[in-house]
């Protein structure tokens, strides 16, 4: 790290940079998505969901536990048992062991905003 800089500023200075890229190319959720795509691309990065899933665009995000979310706004389907869609991805994330019970995806206990962020984020992953 640099001279004269804390940990802290090292850390918002990366989430700062890795928001750049989506909002300088302009990458919006499609209409219908409420969410704000930049924070909920800095929420998946904060919160190591790239440990488990490839996610393009999160730092550290190559993680083989899940599946890559490369292309998600084209799936048909989510967790091979919901219709892809931004409410059915907002249920799944609110609670995915009660939509699929047995599976590995944690409950990460989000917010209504992180929920929305992150669907918003999701949906520009064409």
């Amino acid at each position: 790290m640099p001279l004269g800089l804390s940990r802290r500023t090292g850390f918002a200075a990366t989430v700062a940079a890795l928001a750049l890229p989506l909002v300088a190319c302009g990458a919006r959720a499609p209409a219908g998505v409420a969410g704000d795509a930049a924070a909920g691309q800095v929420a998946v990065t904060r919160m190591a969901c790239g440990s488990c899933h490839v996610i393009p665009g999160a730092e550290e995000a190559d993680g083989r536990v899940g599946p890559p979310l490369t292309g998600f706004a084209k799936r048909q389907m989510i967790a091979g048992v919901l219709a892809n869609s931004p409410a059915n991805l907002e249920r799944y994330l609110r609670a995915p062991d009660a939509v699929v019970p047995g599976n590995v995806m944690p409950d990460q206990h989000l917010s209504d905003k992180q929920l929305r962020d992150i669907t918003a984020y999701l949906f520009t992953l064409n």
